[in-house]
Formats: C-alpha cells, structure tokens, sequence
C-alpha cells in the first residue's frame, strides 16, 4: 500500500474511529484527544502495518490500546461513590436533553430481555463484562443484547423525529415526526 493510498484510507477512517471513541468515553474533550493520540500512533507507526487488507482492523487495535491506556492513567482502584455514581450527568444542551427524555421513554417500550442491559449499559456506564455478571449471563449474550437493544432505540427516535448530525456524528438538531416522543 502506498503512502498516498494509506493516508487516504485512514483519513475515511478518521470519523468512524472518534465515534468508536466517544461511545467508550464519558465526555466529547476526551474523546477528541484520544483520536488524535489514536492517529499520530497510527501515522507513526505505519511501517507497522503488515498486511493492507486489514487496514481497519489495525486501526481499531490502536484506538482500544490508546483507550486501555487513557484508562489505566485514570485512578483505577477507586470507585465512586454510590450517590455520585447513581446520578446522571446534566445534559450539555436542548437537544441533548430532549434525545435523553425520548430514549428513557422508549427504553421503557422494550422488552426487559433488552431494556436492562441497554439501560445499564448507556444510563449507568458499566462495563459489557460487569452487566454480564450483574445479570448472570455470558458476556456475548450481553453485547448482543445491547447491540439489538440500541438498535431499537435508534428505530424508535429515528421513527419519532428526523435528527441532523455534525461531521462528528453528534445530533445538533431534530424535527418532531409524530408524538409523543418526549422531545
């Protein structure tokens, strides 16, 4: 693979990695700085890339291995305590709150095989692994779980309002389809 092709190649990857990011982070700041750590390994290293075809596969183990290390600089021995951990996060704008209210809405809609497991997931912040044996499954039961859980989510908003993104993958806006919706 050519320089100009692996330079190019990687810059389509620049978005679909920040999103990966942001989905494991708690804020957009952290999320920005780590994919751009995840890039400059990613361009320093080139040489390392050994085979072109697994280009994208290469490049996901640079944004995890960059995250486990923004993880492990963190203080990972000390848990929060229950009262600070419980509550949620303020949303940052109108927008944001109004997706929040819908998606607790709609979380109430799925079937509870679903609605633990994404609501543990997304509203609390635990780990796949820790859902799992919170709730006495395997760990592939539960990515499965939540993945087919957000799905849904994402049919019922995307069904309820019609949303417009930045280039980042954030919704900066949305225009009611049918309600009630809690937007």
């Amino acid at each position: 693979m050519s320089v100009a092709e692996f330079d190019t190649t990687v810059a389509e990857f620049a978005t679909k990695l920040r999103a990966f990011i942001r989905r494991r982070v708690r804020d957009d700041a952290t999320a920005d700085d780590l994919a751009q750590e995840t890039m400059l390994k990613v361009f320093r290293s080139r040489e390392a890339l050994r085979d072109g075809q697994r280009l994208e596969a290469w490049l996901y183990r640079i944004a995890r291995t960059t995250m486990i290390d923004y993880f492990r600089r963190q203080r990972p021995g000390q848990e929060l305590p229950d009262e600070i951990a419980a509550e949620a996060p303020e949303p940052a704008d109108e927008v944001t709150a109004a997706m929040t209210r819908s998606l607790k809405l709609f979380l109430e809609e799925l079937p509870e095989a679903y609605r633990e497991p994404v609501r543990l997931a997304e509203f609390e912040g635990l780990p796949l692994a820790k859902i799992a044996l919170r709730m006495g499954l395997s760990l592939t039961a539960v990515k499965s779980r939540v993945r087919r859980g957000r799905a849904m989510l994402k049919k019922k908003l995307q069904d309820c309002c019609r949303l417009e993104f930045d280039r980042m993958g954030k919704i900066i806006g949305y225009e009611r389809r049918r309600p009630p919706c809690g937007c």
